[in-house]
């Protein structure tokens, strides 16, 4: 897809907090293109064209198959460019996505969880056990300051500690129900698994 199509699709994925602007956007996709990990390919672009006598009023005259595709021509002025994704940059996105070591804080977990389908159950499950307990310090922390700095701060500090001890406390919630339903699909898998080695294990009569 083109620049344009790339941003909607990242938007309607990410949330509209998560909006990628065209400053950042296509000097990545400049650098993933110069380490061939896309390719850009130019398109022509489809525009209609009309014909019309001067002077002279459109009658107005019924559709047909031949004249509908007269009416849309390439231009061969205007070009598009598309990018696409090379077997490099599928390696490339399947390291990254590995990758756990910077994946606790809020925004690179929101993207890896945003591509979670590509990755194997116990990488996802990894990764969602990592962001729990980056979590759970944090709620500690914040915690502490509001104990031991009560009686030094303002209403509104205290108002902004209180906000993001329960939005922690949501988010710890969330992630339990996201680790609990990763191991509910897991544990199928693994039971067959073990049935199957322990059938292989059988003696044949």
């Amino acid at each position: 897809m083109h620049g344009y199509e790339l941003r909607k699709q990242l938007g309607a994925m990410l949330g509209p907090f998560w909006q990628v602007s065209w400053g950042s956007l296509y000097p990545a996709l400049r650098r993933l293109a110069k380490s061939a990990a896309v390719e850009k390919v130019d398109q022509p672009v489809a525009r209609r064209s009309t014909k019309r006598m001067l002077g002279t009023k459109a009658k107005p005259a019924k559709a047909t198959k031949a004249s509908k595709s007269k009416t849309t021509a390439l231009s061969p002025g205007r070009r598009k460019t598309v990018y696409k994704i090379t077997p490099k940059g599928d390696q490339v996105f399947a390291e990254m996505l590995e990758e756990t070591a910077a994946a606790v804080d809020a925004e690179h977990f929101t993207l890896k969880l945003a591509f979670f389908r590509y990755l194997p159950p116990e990488t996802r499950l990894s990764l969602l056990e990592r962001r729990r307990a980056y979590l759970q310090d944090k709620l500690a922390q914040f915690k502490t300051n509001v104990r031991e700095y009560r009686e030094r701060i303002d209403s509104y500090t205290l108002s902004l500690h209180n906000h993001g001890i329960a939005a922690t406390q949501n988010d710890i919630e969330w992630i339990d129900e996201l680790i609990t339903n990763e191991r509910n699909l897991t544990a199928p898998a693994a039971g067959r698994a073990a049935a199957r080695t322990e059938a292989g294990a059988l003696p044949v009569e």
